[in-house]
């Protein structure tokens, strides 16, 4: 659990307190204690500044935010100053995995039902990884007979991790495209330099999509994370890395973020715009002239050398294949067809 950071935004120190609660709930420590975390939380949430830039211009500034006890001021003290969690966060954290904290951002599930459902059941630890297995578990029926639980309980667990996921709501191509226009907008804001493009079924122009997923060209991760975490529309931060950043906006919108360096960039974009079906067929093709296509790169299968092509345009082509449009990437005929366009302009 612990962070290696040189800045905090409101929102991950509202998650770090929120955690702690979470976790004095699961130990049973006391009511009081646990309130007071949750309501730091969600004081430094809703704050208007940042309080990181509070602290390090004066940390008696603290005194100016309500709900903020010597307690909680000493253990962010000591995050600002170390980049790492108090010692006795450590100790709070001890014997609960990290996922029980993403598991109660899910309606209906709290941390009690959190730390079961990581103490009876096996989890990937990778986050997207790991929600898609609790639906997997949900939908074969091996939480319903579980004491305290039952089949509505499995139901409203699977319904609500669903949503939080994004698969359940899917919005039309010009509602999609306005949300992205504006993220993409709001990032430029800062980094006018930057190439962003959306991804997946929303860069395909499909009628409908589902989340909003958006990539990234630069070598600026960290701070690009940090100010995407503090979109205005923010309701919920579910993960972020060292590349890859996953919020919430309002009324229940995913939005996840993919930051790659120019290097690889073409790959990440090609990866990420066909349907699933589409790559099926691409990294077959692929494969049939020594080649495998991944987001990093096309890679020699005998001498495993990486070519890193600077374009998707250049991709394709390397492949034999003309440049195939990303409205066209739907997993049919587009590869046969590219194949043939390419034959016969040589």
């Amino acid at each position: 659990m612990s962070k290696i950071k040189k800045t905090y935004s409101n929102t991950e120190i509202a998650e770090l307190l929120q955690n702690i609660a979470t976790a004095y709930e699961i130990k049973k420590k006391n009511f009081f204690r646990i309130k007071s975390y949750q309501d730091a939380a969600e004081t430094i949430l809703t704050y208007p500044e940042s309080v990181y830039q509070l602290w390090q211009k004066d940390p008696q500034l603290f005194d100016n935010i309500p709900g903020i006890g010597p307690n909680i001021f000493t253990k962010i003290t000591y995050l600002f100053k170390t980049n790492k969690l108090h010692p006795h966060i450590i100790r709070a954290f001890k014997g609960i995995s990290p996922l029980v904290f993403t598991f109660t951002k899910i309606n209906s599930i709290g941390p009690k039902t959190a730390y079961i459902l990581t103490k009876k059941l096996k989890f990937s630890k990778d986050t997207i990884k790991a929600l898609d297995q609790l639906i997997e578990y949900c939908q074969q029926g091996k939480i319903r007979n579980w004491p305290h639980f039952g089949i509505k309980s499995e139901a409203s667990i699977l319904e609500n991790t669903l949503a939080f996921l994004g698969q359940t709501r899917r919005m039309s191509y010009p509602e999609a495209k306005n949300i992205s226009d504006k993220i993409i907008s709001y990032l430029q804001q800062k980094f006018p330099q930057i190439k962003i493009y959306a991804l997946g079924s929303l860069r395909r122009q499909s009628e409908t999509v589902g989340d909003i997923d958006l990539a990234v060209e630069s070598n600026k991760s960290s701070a690009i994370l940090d100010y995407f975490l503090e979109y205005p529309e923010n309701i919920q931060t579910i993960n972020r890395g060292t590349k890859k950043a996953s919020i919430k906006i309002y009324p229940d919108i995913r939005v996840d973020i993919m930051i790659q360096p120019a290097k690889n960039f073409a790959s990440l974009l090609q990866h990420f715009t066909g349907s699933r079906q589409h790559n099926i067929l691409l990294r077959k093709y692929a494969l049939s002239l020594g080649y495998s296509v991944s987001e990093y790169g096309v890679k020699d299968v005998k001498t495993g050398k990486i070519y890193n092509l600077k374009t998707e345009e250049k991709l394709y082509n390397f492949l034999g294949l003309c440049y195939i449009e990303p409205k066209n990437r739907t997993g049919e005929h587009e590869i046969d067809t590219a194949q043939k366009c390419y034959n016969e302009s040589r």
